[in-house]
């Protein structure tokens, strides 16, 4: 079993709300602006498209289920495939770009408008390195779309991102411990997807 990556523009996704769950749908409706709720229902609908590409199924037979670990709330937490534990799946979406990747194993991916973030979110040895380069916005986002990948993939945590380095030898990393990390690059857009060697959090 591969994995399956896709990132697409919003207007490339036939994103049909049917193939949501209420528990979707009532999350796509508290969202205020269309642009953030197209980008939700294609991004929904994309990690659908993904998981049925891996195993051979119609994108309608998958059910994506989100559950928090920590509380148990279905209100936020990692998205899922219901009745398919040994499939992983991870999702992200901006205005206008959505993407999606299905494994079977520990996986995540991000997707962000390039844009300059906070020093805060980056260590020390990363922010002297992005106040280094010509362009300080993109270096950052290389950086910031790996750390959301990387804790999508169940490694480090956000609220730790200053101690989540990603630099290897002066470069952006293409692996970090036994996760390979993978960019993308569109018009004023970064991603990145993280795959892990196996599907226990601890080799990642």
């Amino acid at each position: 079993m591969t994995e399956i990556v896709r990132f697409a523009a919003v207007a490339e996704v036939d994103a049909d709300l049917g193939l949501l769950t209420a528990a979707e749908r009532a999350r796509h409706e508290r969202l205020v602006a269309d642009a953030d709720k197209q980008a939700y229902a294609a991004a929904h609908v994309l990690v659908r498209e993904c998981a049925a590409e891996l195993v051979g199924a119609e994108r309608k037979e998958i059910v994506i289920e989100q559950r928090c670990a920590r509380c148990g709330s279905a209100e936020h937490g990692a998205p899922s495939v219901a009745g398919a534990a040994a499939i992983r799946v991870s999702l992200s979406h901006t205005r206008g770009q959505v993407a999606a990747v299905a494994a079977g194993r520990r996986c995540g991916i991000d997707v962000e408008k390039v844009s300059r973030g906070p020093d805060r979110a980056l260590s020390p040895r990363e922010a002297a390195w992005v106040v280094g380069q010509e362009d300080a916005a993109y270096a950052f986002t290389r950086l910031w779309v790996r750390k959301e990948a990387l804790v999508k993939a169940g490694h480090g945590s956000m609220a730790a991102a200053q101690r989540l380095d990603v630099l290897d030898g002066g470069v952006p990393a293409d692996q970090v411990g036994e996760i390979r990390l993978t960019q993308w690059e569109g018009p004023g857009l970064l991603g990145a997807v993280a795959i892990c060697a196996d599907m226990r959090t601890e080799n990642c």
